[in-house]
């Protein structure tokens, strides 16, 4: 499930979830927390976020519209797989909007007579990116059995991603990030609890 991309060395976006449609969801940071934070604030910021991801299409320049429909498909894939690793039953209502997304066309990529170069061609660019990342989804929540889902131990993160380590003990969302963060957690709680004598 893991893919190319094409986002820049300091990007602000995560794609190391280990899916095009775990990295869509780790848009929004510290889920957790009381103060999420999302990175995809705008028309503009999604359209970097395609672009990054790798995503399959012309250019694309999603309207206020294209951007609501984006977040609206984030969010019930969020909450589907987070009911998949809860063992809960996937509301209903979030399936029909991925699989209605997933249905829509995909880019099509073409070879310019010219130059020889390879362009995507779509007459909707917005919706063909989010059939992709629908489509992602999709495959991940239809064979869950070979895609192992975890949630980020760290209370304030939450994030999700494939946990692909060998023995299937991954707990951190990145050991650099958030495991070193709970490392510097326990030390200070160490200090802090004077030894018995």
């Amino acid at each position: 499930m893991a893919r190319m991309h094409s986002h820049p060395k300091y990007s602000q976006f995560r794609f190391d979830a280990g899916s095009l449609s775990l990295n869509f969801l780790a848009t929004v940071r510290h889920r957790g927390s009381g103060q999420p934070r999302d990175l995809l604030h705008t028309p503009d910021a999604l359209a970097e976020w395609f672009r990054e991801a790798g995503c399959h299409s012309p250019a694309v320049r999603p309207t206020r519209l294209d951007h609501e429909d984006a977040l609206l498909l984030r969010e019930a894939i969020y909450r589907i797989v987070c009911s998949l690793i809860l063992n809960k039953k996937p509301p209903m209502a979030d399936m029909d909007c991925i699989n209605t997304t997933a249905a829509h066309h995909l880019a099509v990529p073409q070879v310019e007579r010219n130059t020889l170069r390879l362009h995507w061609e779509s007459e909707h660019p917005v919706w063909a990116c989010l059939s992709e990342i629908a489509r992602d989804a999709v495959i991940l929540i239809g064979d869950i059995e070979r895609h192992p889902l975890k949630m980020c131990d760290n209370k304030g993160c939450r994030m999700i991603f494939l946990d692909n380590s060998p023995a299937g003990r991954r707990r951190w969302c990145a050991m650099a990030i958030c495991g070193n963060r709970e490392k510097i957690r326990a030390h200070r709680q160490r200090k802090r609890v004077p030894e018995a004598v």
